[in-house]
This record gives C-alpha cells, structure tokens and sequence, in this order.
C-alpha cells in the first residue's frame, strides 16, 4: 500500500539535490532457470512432473524449417552430416535438410528456434534446454546469412523427417516460425499444409501466428497460420529474469502477437505460449562448441545462448510440449498415470492438438501494450476464444494425468468416424473417490477438415457439431457459443463447478459432410477416478500475477546534472 504521491514527492526531493545524479529502479533479479518449462507443465515455478518422471521427448522426432542450425553448440553437440537423407545413430540430428546452405548466422534464429524445441546440453542442465530436451531433431535450412527465407517445394518442405527407410521414428510433428506478413486469408500454402495433413493423419504442424499485433490490429495472424488443421501460436509472456525491465507476467499476452480472426472469422490464434523474451541456443559460426557462459540480458546473446522474443519463439515451445504429449501416449501413461497402464497409441494430429487445446487454460489477463503507452500502463481486455489468446495458454498439468503430478484424469476417443447425418453419443461420469479435487469438467473436439478452395469465405469443408448435456437436460454449446459453431474444426465445452457423481452425455454430430465420412478425435479432463495433484498450485504463476498492480506503483527514472536540473518520467 504504497502512496505513489508521496513516493513522487520524495523522489523530487532528491532530484533536486545537487549531489544526485541518477534514481533508478532496479529490477528484482531471480535465478535463471528454464522458464518456459515449467510455465508450461504446472505454471509453477520449477515445478517440471513430466520430465521427473521420465517424459522428456524420448523416442520422438520433431521437424524443424527456419534459417539454419549452429550444429556445434553445446545444445546440439555434433556436426551431424548434411543432406536430404534420414540417418539414424546417437546424433542428435537425424536429418539436416541444407536446401539452401548448411549453417546459421551469428545469433540466428534458426538455432534459437530448434534450441526450445529440443535443445539439450550434455549435462542436462543448461539455460537453454529444450522443452523436449530427450527428442530427436530433423531439420531443412531455409535461410540465408541475412535471415531472409527461400522455401522449396512443400513436399520437400513437410517431408523433413519423413522418409525414414525404416533406421528410425519418422517426424510427426513441424515446427514452422515463418509466415507472409500481411496474408490473413486461406492462401495456396494455407491449402498445401492442410492437404498434406488431410493425407497425413499422423502429422501435426505448427506455425507462428505473426508479430503484427500491436495496437490491438484485429486480423493480423498470417498465413500459412490461417489454416485449420494445425496449430497457429500466439505468443504470451515469460516470467522472471526472462523480462525486461517494466514488462508485465506470464499471464499477459505480449502486444506484438498478431490478432485474430481469420479472414473468414476462424479463432486464431489457436493458443499461446511463452514468447517474450526465450533464452535459448545461440549460434556463434565461428566458435567450435559455444555454451553457457551467463545468462543474456532480454533481446541480446551472450557465449552461446540468446534471448529472443516473438510468436516464432513460442511455436517451438508448442511444438516440444506436443513432443511430450506423444511420448505420453506411445508410452501409455494415460490409463493411470503411470507408465504403461494403458496400450500404446499411436495419435492422430487431431488428438494432439485436441489434448493441447482441451487443457488450455483462458486466465490470461490482458495484453501488455505497455510499450504503446505514453505512461507504460496501457493493458487490453481479453476473454475466451478471443482474438488475442484463442483458447488460452498452454498447460501441461490441466492436459493430461500424471498419478499425483496432475490436476485432472484424461478419457479420449481417436480416429471415431461419423457418416453424413450420423451422430455419436459418449457417457461420462465424475468420480471424485479417490480424492482428485478438480472442479472443471472440459470436453474437446477436433477433426482434420478437407482442404479448403484458395480464398474462401467459409474454410469449413465438414462441419461436426460438439454439445454436452448434463443430467438436467440442459445443453452447453462449444466455444463460448449459445449455439452450435459452423467455423471452427476444433470445439471446446467447458463446465464449471461440477460434482462428485455428476453425468454428462457428449454428443458429435455431422451437421453437414461434404465427404463421405469424417474421422474425429474427442478429449475429455476432469476427475475420473483418479488422485489429488500433490503439487501446491496455489503457487501457480498465472493465477498470481500482480506484475501489472506493481507496475501502476513503480516510478521510473529521475535523472539529474550535478546543478540540480532533472527530468522526471513516471509511470502511475
């Protein structure tokens, strides 16, 4: 309860004492210690379940296209051979794909990019680690010296990782932090991925929503991050000494991340993920074997790590964190919580991403256009399914189950088919008995639509309905709705407050097929039978955040000559 009139007053007294040269803040200075991790697992701090128990990307290959790859820094320690083919072996590329050269430039983002996806130091405790520091990395260079891209064809493109003539996993999920800045529509490109997909079930590919949000520009995601079947990623804060000075938590979404809807009214983005800044492997050409050597201020590189900010920075932590999701499933922890209680599943991409966007979490508390702002205070608004934040942020431990690491139990259902005018039912009941606590009950689902026509102004090809009835009868509509959504591909019902022995009955529905038939993927969260989360989420990070109260308290700089002159800047 600080008064900020009497804060002003003193600090102008010592303004004018002749004596003061400069008053400053300094910021809080915290350990540095991977933050996306952990914001994206629990949102509490070093709290990282998934990796304690063994689920780090192992036996997972994800694919990567941006500008090249430092391939002797220490968060990928080999000068793995070049060329188109996949190789297998202790590496920890199976494939670099040099389309355009074979290195990156000084500080380049291709390095930063693969680094938060899978980057992994020998000793496993870098600054830099990966978000799926245990897989396996396949990756194309599309980038020239000067950071400029050249793509090649999209079979090429998405096939990096792909043809593995059985020596190892293929890749099935790409990374891709690159777009056509100003291209809000269904283009050529937007058609290809979704194609690709559509033919490729098993494939998951994610991309950057864009950087041109600021001043809140409504229909700023960019293509190919237009397209329905893969994920566009918004950006959102770090946390800690991941900030700059004056720049708000973790629950606020940066001010460049570019805004949805599409051009044909589609949520986008999809969802968000830490952005702003990301340390990570930095790329130092003429260095053999650059590390850790401190941690680098937010926007700048230091030895061989880097802190950059942009939605391409938090495309690549979605795409470790689906890395883990597939482990979680070819591993079969899902039945339990353990691994191997249940048979191991090979996903569709529209269960991953279902799974991402069911345990998404819409408590995000504005968007920090701090840095538009005379006063440094000017923060928006943003509610569920927005064009800011989609269907929210990331989080592991509302995703999927984790015996006593976890807030919720998962039940799923892949590759379900629905005729023309078919419909399925599916019964779900709430067990709290053996002392889970969660009171949200979230169902989601997400299909792999037919491509669209270039340019359409309805990109939705088969239309599928979700709803959920509970046991007064009454009908909850998908993504905030008050009726069916006849846009989206991907559709979320959430129920609060629900009960021990509560009952829901989900219904998916072929509206309308322009096909024969329409495989779907369905995910329900919440308490089925399972334990309590033994972690204190009390503690988590979004839900704590008061960066933007501290904000509106802190006086900036005073700076003063020696004869007593002074500028004052506030921020109130």
């Amino acid at each position: 309860n600080i008064d900020t009139f009497c804060v002003v007053g003193m600090l102008a007294g010592l303004a004018i004492n002749p004596r003061t040269c400069q008053i400053e803040i300094t910021p809080q200075q915290t350990v540095a210690n991977d933050n996306a991790q952990w914001l994206i697992q629990t949102g509490v701090k070093n709290e990282r379940p998934f990796f304690d128990v063994g689920l780090d990307g192992e036996g997972q290959v994800v694919a990567v296209s941006d500008t090249g790859v430092d391939r002797d820094n220490c968060y990928f320690g080999d000068s793995a051979s070049v060329g188109a083919t996949y190789t297998s072996g202790n590496s920890k590329f199976v494939q670099y794909d040099n389309y355009v050269n074979s290195d990156d430039y000084q500080y380049g983002h291709g390095t930063h990019v693969a680094g938060s996806v899978l980057g992994n130091r020998s000793d496993g405790q870098g600054i830099g680690q990966g978000m799926a520091p245990g897989a396996k990395l396949a990756f194309i260079d599309i980038g020239f010296d000067n950071g400029a891209l050249s793509l090649p064809s999209d079979s090429r493109l998405l096939g990096t990782g792909r043809l593995t003539d059985g020596q190892g996993p293929a890749a099935h999920i790409h990374s891709a932090s690159w777009g056509v800045v100003g291209e809000n529509g269904y283009n050529y490109q937007c058609r290809s991925f979704d194609s690709y997909m559509y033919s490729n079930d098993d494939f998951l590919i994610l991309v950057a929503a864009g950087n041109d949000g600021r001043y809140d520009r409504r229909n700023t995601v960019s293509a190919p991050s237009t397209f329905k079947n893969g994920i566009s990623v918004g950006a959102s804060h770090s946390t800690g000494d991941d900030l700059s000075a004056g720049q708000l938590g973790p629950a606020y979404v940066a001010d460049f991340s570019s805004r949805g809807p599409t051009a044909d009214n589609r949520i986008k983005p999809d969802l968000v993920a830490p952005g702003k800044y990301i340390v990570s492997a930095g790329s130092l050409p003429n260095t053999f074997g650059e590390c850790d050597d401190g941690r680098p201020r937010p926007g700048n590189g230091k030895g061989g790590l880097t802190s950059m900010m942009g939605t391409s920075m938090a495309t690549p932590i979605t795409a470790g964190t689906a890395a883990l999701v597939r482990q979680y499933l070819e591993e079969g922890w899902y039945a339990d919580g353990t691994k191997n209680s249940g048979t191991s599943i090979v996903p569709s991409a529209a269960l991953l991403k279902a799974i991402l966007m069911n345990g998404s979490q819409m408590n995000m508390k504005g968007v920090d256009n701090s840095e538009q702002s005379v006063f440094g205070s000017s923060v928006t608004d943003v509610r569920p399914y927005d064009d800011a934040q989609g269907f929210g942020h990331i989080s592991l431990t509302n995703s999927v189950y984790l015996k006593g690491l976890t807030d919720v139990q998962i039940q799923f259902w892949d590759n379900e088919a629905l005729n023309y005018n078919g419909l399925r039912r599916f019964n779900v009941k709430i067990d709290k008995s053996n002392g889970c606590t969660n009171t949200r009950f979230s169902v989601t689902l997400g299909w792999t639509d037919p491509p669209a026509s270039m340019n359409c102004l309805r990109c939705l090809v088969n239309d599928l309905d979700l709803t959920v009835t509970d046991a007064s009868g009454k009908i909850h509509y998908p993504n905030g709705l008050a009726s069916r959504d006849n846009l989206n591909n991907v559709e979320r019902v959430i129920v609060e407050d629900v009960e021990d022995r509560d009952e829901f009955t989900i219904t998916v529905d072929a509206f309308n097929l322009d096909t024969f038939s329409q495989n779907f993927a369905l995910v329900a969260t919440g308490c089925f039978g399972g334990v309590a989360n033994t972690i204190d989420t009390s503690k988590n990070a979004y839900t704590t955040d008061n960066s933007e109260s501290n904000r509106t308290r802190n006086i900036i700089i005073i700076v003063c000559s020696v004869a007593g002159f002074c500028i004052l800047v506030c921020a109130i």
